[in-house]
């Protein structure tokens, strides 16, 4: 009954909402940016300033928690879990990028496919691994990098006032030195959207 009921407040917000001619029309747009890789997972911030013909500029932040390919969980008999080939690392990501509208003007309708491209610098965070938190945060090592990614994606007009976006493609962190073993940590991600359009 919960599903059904979210189902129609989507629908309906959706139907009876006034959208904007398409989202490569918006003026700006403030979202949580939401990035699942082969790598780990981040959660952060997304900033989209007005358009510049087909051109939409914007910020970003990112806290990414990394998890390592070889990294698995197993479970002993008590039910105690048990981390091997555990990686102890976070990467934050603070820079700029664009949306380049492929149709704007030339689909009646409120999505609109886009490429992206950004670059931001890259600090890693690596941590002991094995050890509690608070032995942690107590031996942070710091390495700066760079960060780059290119992406292909649709964005959504949800109602009157909120947009969606979703795209998948690939991002790249080189960092100056060897990080967990690894000097760059990269693969595909899926970056996910949800905010409110700001006139």
């Amino acid at each position: 009954m919960k599903k059904i009921a979210i189902l129609l407040i989507i629908f309906s917000t959706v139907l009876l909402g006034r959208t904007p001619e398409s989202m490569s029309n918006i003026q700006r747009f403030t979202a949580l940016d939401v990035h699942v890789t082969n790598f780990g997972t981040g959660l952060g911030g997304y900033y989209q300033f007005s358009p510049i013909g087909r051109f939409h500029p914007g910020i970003n932040a990112l806290f990414v928690i990394v998890s390592g390919k070889d990294e698995y969980t197993w479970y002993d008999i008590y039910g105690y879990p048990h981390v091997e080939n555990e990686v102890s690392l976070n990467i934050i990501n603070l820079g700029v990028n664009g949306k380049y509208h492929l149709f704007k003007g030339k689909l009646a309708n409120t999505f609109s496919p886009f490429i992206s491209a950004k670059i931001d610098y890259a600090l890693a965070l690596d941590t002991p691994e094995g050890v509690r938190f608070t032995e942690k945060i107590k031996h942070i090592d710091r390495v700066n990098g760079i960060n780059t990614g290119f992406f292909g994606g649709v964005d959504f007009a949800v109602g009157e006032d909120y947009g969606f976006s979703i795209a998948i493609g690939n991002q790249w962190n080189y960092f100056e030195r060897k990080v967990d073993n690894q000097k760059v940590w990269d693969g595909t991600s899926i970056v996910i959207q949800y905010g409110k359009i700001i006139p």
